[in-house]
């Protein structure tokens, strides 16, 4: 792979169109009232935990669902890195409350498309060359459009059918004012809350600026392609798209267009032929691929990053978000999944300890957490059997054990972890419902439970075939 051309990080591109130091100001300012708001809203949970200023269940539900649904309007207004924000920060249940996080899962990463004008100018000031000159063809019209970039189909010089993601221009001034914002608020909080919310932020920048860095994005798709061609079986059913680094800039990623309907269009894939469950299946092993036998994998594997094609191949796309596991947490999560093999409380809390999730003040409250995870009634439910239990009381539980443990803080990797898992779960619940999660991660647990593995030979097939 040759050296991609970039420009410098954290500028806007000269003579692109972005916001004016006055928008950006006014931006700011709107955050601030967040961060005051905020503050209040704290201070009334304060007072009445101290009986100083009493409210009752239902008020408390409604004051931080007030908030939340507030920061979710200034999200949808302003873009950016704010829907960044409320989307990771739905993630934090050791952090943000129960009444916040379900409004912050409504924020959806779709917006209105920039013009094309705009596209046009980036890719020019990016690539040195006009979209005429480096593309036979550039469609106007978006294939899809985010808070970040948007993407349009495009078809080289010689006939090869692409997928062109754009940085907007100007959103990295607008993402430095979120971030500076974010980061006040929770320095401010940082001194009245049990958790580091400055590793909350380091996370959260993170994510945002990674997914900002299509360079990254483009090694870090050549990545996964490498690490599942290791395994045939897997080559033969998962495609990833090729990336054309002569057109990919830092803020322009040109790849390879894989054409498919989104894995739960059950109508298209039904009437192909196709059987739903084994595709669903696929994916599942896909991920678990990534996260257990390669430690690094892509984080989102919603519906819309995952597409099917009429051979049944499973295409993965968008890895902008992406996250890598650190040999010592690897470590721990082998002593937590012994554990919940096993299903002994003890071995996995031990095993939170080890790795920093709790303090040993903790402890108790943590094995009283375990042991409702391991209560018969929850555990190894195919999705259809979950669908049938209290999902409600079950979650009411688990918030309130874990309420109780003032130390928890979760480590690099683990909140994205976390969201790739229930995503697939997710899907297995709405496409896939018979699939008895065991038996698809059994052979995955084992080998992960038997140590770090030796490099395989790479498969005589590519990770990710030409489209057809």
């Amino acid at each position: 792979m040759s050296d991609p051309a970039t420009t410098a990080a954290g500028r806007a591109a000269p003579g692109l169109p972005g916001p004016s130091p006055l928008a950006l100001a006014h931006r700011f300012i709107v955050l601030l009232g967040l961060i005051l708001r905020a503050a209040v809203l704290y201070l009334r949970l304060v007072l009445d935990s101290r009986k100083l200023w009493r409210l009752d269940a239902a008020q408390r539900i409604e004051v931080q669902r007030r908030f939340a649904a507030r920061f979710v309007r200034v999200a949808m207004r302003f873009r950016g890195g704010l829907i960044k924000v409320g989307q990771v920060a739905s993630l934090r249940i050791d952090v943000v409350p129960e009444e916040v996080t379900d409004e912050l899962a409504l924020l959806q990463d779709r917006v209105d498309p920039h013009p094309f004008e705009e596209i046009a100018h980036q890719i020019e000031t990016e690539t040195g060359r006009p979209v005429d000159a480096l593309f036979e063809s550039f469609d106007r019209e978006p294939l899809a459009s985010a808070s970040l970039g948007q993407v349009h189909r495009a078809r080289d010089r010689e006939g090869r059918e692409l997928a062109v993601k754009v940085l907007y221009p100007g959103i990295e001034q607008q993402v430095a004012v979120d971030l500076a914002a974010t980061r006040i608020g929770l320095w401010l909080f940082n001194w009245f809350v049990p958790p580091d919310l400055m590793q909350v932020y380091r996370e959260l920048r993170k994510t945002i600026l990674g997914e900002m860095d299509y360079v990254q994005e483009g090694k870090a798709a050549e990545e996964v392609a490498a690490n599942l061609g290791r395994d045939a079986q897997v080559v033969e059913h998962v495609r990833i798209p090729t990336i054309h680094w002569a057109t990919t800039t830092q803020r322009v990623l040109t790849m390879e267009f894989l054409e498919g309907t989104k894995v739960n269009d059950t109508a298209t894939i039904e009437a192909w032929g196709l059987d739903v469950n084994e595709i669903v299946t696929w994916a599942t092993r896909s991920f678990l691929h990534m996260m257990l036998r390669d430690g690094f994998f892509h984080c989102d594997p919603h519906p819309g990053n995952l597409l099917v094609d009429r051979e049944g191949r499973l295409g993965i796309i968008d890895f902008g978000m992406n996250s890598r596991i650190a040999p010592e947490l690897r470590d721990a999560i082998r002593k937590n999944v012994l554990a919940s093999i096993q299903r002994d409380p003890e071995a996995y809390v031990d095993s939170l300890l080890d790795v920093g999730f709790i303090q040993a003040s903790d402890r108790e409250a943590a094995v009283e957490l375990a042991k409702l995870g391991f209560d018969p009634r929850y555990y190894n439910l195919t999705p259809s059997e979950a669908m049938n239990i209290d999902l409600g009381e079950y979650l009411g539980e688990m918030r309130g054990n874990m309420k109780k443990i003032k130390s928890f803080q979760l480590p690099d990797g683990v909140v994205m972890l976390g969201r790739a898992i229930n995503l697939l779960y997710a899907l297995a619940l709405e496409l896939a419902p018979g699939i008895r999660p065991l038996e698809v991660i059994g052979p995955y647990v084992l080998e992960f439970m038997a140590g770090p593995i030796p490099p395989i030979p790479p498969a005589s097939a590519p990770a990710a075939t030409p489209a057809p």
